[in-house]
């Protein structure tokens, strides 16, 4: 079983990494592919470009020879819709793969171009915190996708049908806009991010504006 992370990585951090092997293990996924959006549709333009953040994506993975990086939605160089890259993998690993969400964006998901289709095609791994009410998911499935499955403390994924597994993430409080908010005040990412990512950073002078 493969995962798929999508984000706009802008730029990526130790919580997206973090976050990503926390899954890879407790799901026992061969690989985490981590796939940039050229633009996401319910989002900000991204500050950084498409180049840019790949680049800072594969250097951040580059020590871990479970995490991929795919640059399908960068390549279409449009709004990045999740169906496009649903049907992609699909059609590309023969089953549906397991894509992974925050709590936030997988409670907008019925205003994702062809929702109801996209849950046909993927496991949805929806990651919160610990103390995150799951009555909330239970709720939103409830009233916009009745006939999904949420599976809690399951710890392996069928790839032969779709369901919404809940998992409950450490504590990281780090974000992509914090840390270009830092950058835009002239305080340190250090820590925050991988070295190569703000040695990258620096030299590109990126987030200044």
């Amino acid at each position: 079983m493969i995962g798929l992370f999508g984000g706009s990585f802008d730029p990526v951090h130790i919580g997206h990494l973090r976050i990503g092997e926390d899954i890879r293990e407790y799901f026992s996924l061969e690989e985490i592919i981590f796939i940039p959006a050229y633009q996401s549709p319910l989002k900000p333009e991204t500050r950084a470009s498409a180049e840019d953040r790949l680049y800072m994506l594969k250097e951040s993975i580059k020590y871990n020879p479970k995490f991929k990086v795919s640059d399908f939605e960068l390549r279409r160089k449009e709004k990045s819709y999740t169906i496009y890259t649903a049907k992609y993998f699909v059609k590309k690993l023969g089953y549906f793969p397991a894509f992974i969400v925050g709590t936030d964006a997988f409670l907008t998901l019925h205003k994702w171009k062809e929702a109801e289709k996209i849950v046909k095609l993927l496991n949805f791994i929806v990651v919160g915190r610990n103390d995150f009410n799951i009555e909330i998911l239970k709720k939103y499935l409830q009233t916009h996708f009745p006939n999904i499955e949420l599976l809690i403390d399951k710890t392996s994924i069928d790839k032969n049908k779709t369901a919404v597994y809940f998992f409950g993430k450490r504590r990281i409080d780090v974000s992509s806009s914090e840390i270009r908010q830092r950058i835009k005040e002239n305080k340190t990412i250090t820590y925050l991010v991988l070295p190569e990512v703000e040695y990258y950073i620096i030299k590109k002078k990126l987030y200044r504006g």
